[in-house]
């Protein structure tokens, strides 16, 4: 039999036979395509590897080097993929997945922004770092991080991803937190801010010092106005030792005496209340049982004091002026500020009476600390007063006109002149007529010596005629029986004087009607007839309106109406009839409120007591108590009545200390959280 045709190659045609000579091509360069991976910095060097690469790797990657770990970032037909970069690089592939940080929308191509094989020194990742905008990474620089520098957060300067946002990433906890047994708060910024890293006003409800929930020790009475870095230095909060007082407080006493809570009961009030002083052998009474411990025993000491006399405690104001005697013989330590009570001044030289017993002590003696209580002179009235006669009558005493009972003479006798007084004279004061010391040579023989600015007559009358209608009396009741003329001077006009009437010296022929004096007071397009129809001369006011009252105009006259004058409410003549019957028709022009609460002034007002109303002010829903009892209405109602804001900083704003703290807070508008009406200066600050 003929041999049958050839057998084909196990690896079954042409193409199986290239792929394995390629093989076997590839595995013979691998010694020589290794060689020079690590030649020189610009990618060539010597093996065949060099003529297959485009370069050398940059240093991070330079452990991939050489033609057997391509496949490591390189996918065959498709180049470098971004698929290859992230498995290696796990933080980066992190912020992609998570779509945060700066790499959460850069997955895609990697190598759009680190391309490699340029050398070893070929940095992989260049950005210019003055232009670069942070925010991109997913935070923001802010406050003092705008100027610090990159690499003060990014210690390797082969990474630039990766950092942790929160603030103990990069800060140390200075708190304590590391070593405490409760938890801090978790974000810094419940308490500082990136521009001022001081710590901010912490509110309540972020951390509560008061509560059992949040702090190991609740602050209580005092405890909560102390400031945070009293009892932690340094801002150290955890841990803190507060099982007994004197963890935080020295003991200001000598010597051991107990648990600091068998005196100081409470925080709340750090004063000893329940401490009986008598135990010591000195009982506190009067105004020592109000003196502060520490004002004699200094800072809590508890050690004996001298308290035999006074002056042991306390300084001698007097200078001893009255030593040897013991304070107690003048004053009483139950006397405000140990004051002067009862001192009987008889016991002196010199006992006072009348006014003098009147005058204050310092007004002889100086300020009472030190004073000048001995050897002051009293010998004569000169010793203390000045003359105001400036010598003129001595050596006369001065009792001799005036008397210790009251300064002013009372019992001179005038009669020892060459004047006596009569009448009104005798009841002048003494500087009426002798002004600033001037009690002799003065001119007296007529009227005018002394009057003469108040002659109405000037020269139509002689001086020395004035007595024969005046006398001194009473120098308006002139001694002249107006009967005897023909207008016998009815009861309104014997109260005039006579110049009212007549003009100087025009005494006869005047016109006896009323309208003759009276005409230009007469109101015109008034009553025509005559005036005494409905006026008297007694009472020439309110008109009598003949046998009727004004109520018959429907108007009854009630109150203040019932006194004014018929011209108050009719200003012009003849319109009496026009005149309005309500408040507001005349006196809106005296209207306070402005007509801003309507015109029923009844509501409120009565005609008998205009000043005394109905009105309350707890009907506009806001009572007034405390200081606000006591204000003037136009204190808060300056311009207007409506629309008055209730809150107190509306009005009381400028008076608020701006040096205070809690005035500086978003709470400083809620006055009343810290203070009450009734006690303003006494503020309740809540923590």
């Amino acid at each position: 039999m003929d041999a049958g045709p050839p057998s084909k190659p196990p690896w079954r045609g042409r193409r199986e036979l290239r792929r394995v000579v390629l093989v076997l091509f590839a595995l013979l360069l691998v010694p020589v395509l290794g060689r020079g991976a690590e030649g020189d910095d610009t990618g060539g060097g010597f093996g065949l590897g060099s003529f297959l690469s485009p370069g050398q790797l940059a240093r991070p990657h330079a452990h991939l080097e050489g033609v057997t770990q391509c496949t490591e970032c390189h996918v065959a037909g498709e180049g470098v993929t971004a698929e290859r970069c992230l498995r290696c690089h796990e933080d980066v592939k992190a912020q992609v997945d998570a779509e945060k940080g700066f790499h959460a929308d850069k997955g895609a191509e990697c190598i759009t922004c680190h391309p490699d094989h340029k050398g070893r020194s070929f940095s992989l990742t260049r950005f210019d770092d003055q232009a670069f905008d942070h925010s991109a990474t997913g935070f923001d620089l802010e406050g003092a991080h705008k100027d610090t520098e990159c690499a003060a957060c990014h210690t390797d300067p082969d990474t630039w991803t990766g950092l942790k946002q929160a603030c103990i990433a990069c800060h140390e906890d200075s708190h304590g937190g590391e070593v405490g047994s409760r938890r801090l708060l978790d974000d810094c910024a419940s308490c500082h801010d990136p521009d001022e890293w001081k710590a901010l006003p912490l509110a309540q409800e972020v951390f509560a010092h008061l509560s059992p929930s949040q702090a190991d020790y609740p602050l209580e009475g005092a405890h909560a106005e102390v400031g945070c870095e009293s009892c932690h230095a340094e801002w150290r909060f955890l841990p803190v030792e507060h099982q007994t007082c004197t963890d935080c407080h020295d003991n200001p006493h000598r010597m051991k005496v107990g648990r600091c809570t068998d005196c100081h009961p409470t925080p709340h009030h750090w004063r000893v209340k329940g401490f009986d002083h008598a135990l010591t052998g000195w009982n506190l009474e009067g105004e020592h049982a109000e003196v502060a411990c520490g004002d004699c025993h200094g800072r809590h000491k508890t050690r004996r004091l001298d308290h035999e006399q006074c002056l042991d405690c306390h300084d001698d104001p007097h200078e001893a002026q009255f030593a040897p005697r013991d304070c107690a013989s003048c004053h009483d330590v139950h006397a405000a500020e140990f004051a002067l009570v009862g001192f009987d001044h008889a016991a002196t030289d010199f006992p006072l009476h009348g006014k003098h017993g009147d005058v204050a002590c310092a007004e002889c003696h100086g300020e009472p600390i030190p004073g000048h209580y001995t050897g002051v002179e009293h010998a004569d009235c000169s010793a203390c007063h000045e003359d105001p006669h400036q010598g003129s009558f001595q050596p006369t005493p001065c009792k001799t006109c005036h008397s210790e009972q009251g300064w002013g003479v009372e019992d001179f006798d005038h009669d020892r002149t060459d004047f006596p007084l009569t009448g009104t004279h005798a009841e002048q004061e003494c500087q009426s007529c002798h002004g600033e010391g001037q009690w002799s040579g003065l001119s007296h023989e007529v009227c005018t010596d002394c009057h003469a600015d108040d002659n109405p007559h000037d020269d139509s009358v002689k001086p020395e005629t004035c007595a024969d209608c005046h006398g001194t009396t009473a120098w308006a009741a002139v001694q002249f029986d107006h009967a005897t003329t023909a207008f016998d001077l009815i009861p309104a006009h014997t109260e005039r004087v006579c110049a009212d009437c007549h003009d100087k010296a025009h005494f006869a022929g005047l016109d006896p009607t009323c309208e003759g004096c009276h005409a230009d007071t007469r109101p015109g397009s008034h009553y025509a007839g005559a005036c005494t129809d409905c006026h008297a001369g007694a009472h020439w006011t309110p008109a009598s309106l003949g046998d009727n009252s004004h109520a018959i105009t429907g108007f009854p006259l009630n109150g203040a109406h019932a006194a004014a004058t018929c011209r108050s409410c009719h200003p012009t003549p003849g319109t009496y009839g026009d005149v309005p019957s309500t408040c507001n028709g005349c006196h809106s022009g005296d209207d306070p409120h402005q007509n801003m609460l309507g015109d029923r002034c009844e509501d409120c007002h009565v005609e008998s007591s205009w000043a005394r109303t109905r009105w309350r002010h707890h009907q506009t829903g806001f009572p007034l108590r405390g200081a606000h009892r006591l204000a003037a209405c136009t204190d808060c109602h300056a311009t207007s009545y409506v629309g008055t804001p209730t809150a107190c900083w509306r009005c009381h704003e400028s008076q608020a200390p701006q040096d205070i703290e809690a005035h500086q807070s978003a709470f400083f508008a809620e006055c009343d959280a810290c203070h009450a009406p009734h006690s303003w200066a006494v503020a309740r600050i809540p923590h």
